[in-house]
């Protein structure tokens, strides 16, 4: 972050935003990933996964007459899309172009996830909709591990991830399902975590 953050934006943007739990996840990825490419890659993951944590902190609740919210908004915004625009100006200055539609795919899905939670019309169950929070969490994870290939990705390396990032903290998407299923919440939300530690267990 230091070296590519702008001089104007400040630190405390930064709180929270590509965690050591993610760069941990993403360095056993391509731990044994031998390509030429492995550096381009791995840099212009980090830029993605910032920008997609900076707009998770876009506040969606702020009125328009609050000129502070809406200027922290936009800021963050901004920066979200500085970040992003390092992601495709990587891989297309490497010409990694099948590279770059791939992770395309896994983002466009991401987004599609956090538009099903802010805004569901009901249509998906609580648990579905648990799911797509999971997703937001992995998807580019999971993007990264279909091309790296790492053995017992999905048995080990994936449950331990979904733990750490989804489930170990105070989560903004699961916050936003709380408050719209506040009777069924603890229920499938136990129920997930569950299902998750069981999983990891036989595994």
């Amino acid at each position: 972050m230091k070296q590519y953050k702008h001089s104007y934006v400040p630190e405390q943007l930064y709180e929270q935003v590509l965690t050591y739990s993610q760069i941990d996840f993403f360095k056993k990825l391509f731990s044994k990933f031998n390509s030429k490419t492995h550096d381009v890659l791995f840099e212009s993951l980090l830029h993605m996964q910032a920008s997609l944590d900076i707009h998770d902190q876009v506040d969606l609740t702020f009125k328009e007459d609050s000129k502070g919210r809406n200027f922290s908004n936009q800021l963050q915004v901004l920066v979200g899309d500085y970040h992003s625009s390092y992601f495709y100006n990587l891989l297309s200055q490497h010409n990694l172009l099948d590279e770059l539609y791939h992770f395309i795919q896994a983002i466009k899905k991401i987004n599609e996830c956090k538009m099903s939670v802010l805004h569901n019309d009901k249509a998906l169950s609580l648990e579905e909709l648990i799911k797509q929070v999971e997703y937001i969490h992995t998807g580019l994870f999971d993007a990264t591990n279909d091309i790296c290939k790492v053995d017992h990705y999905e048995e080990q390396l994936k449950p331990r991830l979904i733990k750490q990032l989804v489930y170990s903290k105070d989560n903004f998407w699961l916050s936003i399902l709380k408050e719209q299923f506040s009777q069924e919440f603890k229920r499938v939300f136990d129920a997930r975590i569950n299902y998750w530690e069981l999983y990891h267990f036989i595994n």
